[in-house]
């Protein structure tokens, strides 16, 4: 019998390894077995269905800028689609030994919170079309048990988190407030380049003249307090975006956090140039606390995390995970659930 770690990646809010017994064996529906659950696809589906959410809003915006599927978007030689049935196999396996723990533990669900749990049951299936929640395999009763499953397992995660003993002062006197003091500006910007997946190409030099025109008339139209909505109006290919960052972060340009960080608050830059186009910024506040406050939270969800994992390590101990493997790894999640209508999925005929 082999072992092997499930990968586990920020989109739990635990973040360790779980090791599990792997059963090779086995051709039946059943994906995992903890003690003697067996857990079945029915299991996985609302899960399952999250994961193709997030990817077709994720295709949708990138997908054709990018040129790769989200499936097929690799991250550290890891394609999507298996970091997120990784993903999958850790939260489900989660969530079931944490509401096995809650139960042993004496806790239920109430009125309040059973209803809330039908409520929002409803409300996701009024979202979705006949046709798109047969497409996900899930019906009412599926999506209650996983949903009064999650809260429970939640229920548990809090009332044992609770309980830690976390010095939150000390924990905020090791956040630096210059580290994350955050700038968030506006900014009206015209293109210069092409981007697509890992490529940046330059307009030809008519192109690049007329970019040139177009960010002097935004420049000239600001210096003579035009509002920004109105720039919008008056001069074409102009395009308006809110951008917060802390000097560390890479998603600002370095030439677009130089500029910025020498405005007072709601001064306007000179025009300013990066590998993707011209910008003229607006400081909206140049001393934002928002990311200072995050961090000290991060950091006390992080040792929260911390404390826990080693709460779970030991009820780990407890119970015996069985993995059907071969199953599991010959699933393809685009097949299992996707809303979208005239998609062939192993639930459509």
């Amino acid at each position: 019998m082999k072992r092997k770690s499930l990968v586990l990646i920020a989109l739990l809010f635990v973040l360790f390894s779980i090791p599990f017994s792997l059963s090779a064996c086995s051709k039946n529906k059943t994906i995992v077995e903890i003690d003697n659950t067996k857990l079945t696809l029915d299991d996985f589906l609302y899960d399952i269905y999250l994961l193709e959410q997030e990817r077709e809003i994720w295709n949708n915006n990138y997908k054709e800028g990018l040129g790769v599927d989200y499936w097929d978007y690799a991250y550290e030689g890891i394609t999507m689609e298996q970091l997120a049935k990784d993903t999958i196999m850790t939260r489900v396996v989660l969530y079931d030994i944490l509401s096995k723990q809650a139960k042993k533990d004496g806790y239920t669900l109430n009125d309040d919170e059973l209803a809330a749990t039908e409520a929002n049951v409803d409300k996701l299936i009024a979202s979705m079309t006949a046709e798109q929640l047969h497409g996900t395999g899930m019906d009412r009763d599926i999506l209650i048990t996983a949903f009064n499953k999650l809260t429970l397992g939640d229920k548990y995660y809090m009332a044992i988190s609770d309980d830690f003993d976390i010095n939150e002062d000390a924990i905020k006197s090791t956040i630096d407030p210059d580290e994350y003091r955050e700038y968030q500006t506006e900014c009206l910007y015209i293109p210069t380049a092409e981007v697509s997946y890992q490529n940046i190409t330059p307009y030809d030099e008519d192109k690049l003249d007329e970019a040139y025109d177009r960010i002097q008339d935004i420049k000239e139209l600001t210096l003579k307090g035009t509002e920004f909505d109105e720039v919008l109006e008056q001069v074409e290919g102009a395009i308006h975006y809110n951008r917060s960052f802390i000097l560390s972060d890479n998603t600002a340009e370095e030439e677009y956090k130089e500029a910025a960080k020498a405005l007072d608050n709601g001064d306007f830059s000179d025009v300013v140039t990066t590998n993707f186009g011209h910008y003229i910024i607006h400081m909206l506040d140049n001393n934002s606390s928002v990311r200072y406050e995050k961090a000290i939270q991060d950091a006390i969800q992080a040792e929260k995390t911390a404390l826990f994992k080693i709460h779970y390590d030991e009820l780990l101990l407890e119970y015996d995970i069985t993995i059907n493997s071969e199953y599991w790894d010959t699933l393809d999640l685009g097949s299992i659930t996707n809303s979208v209508p005239g998609t062939d999925n192993m639930y459509q005929q």
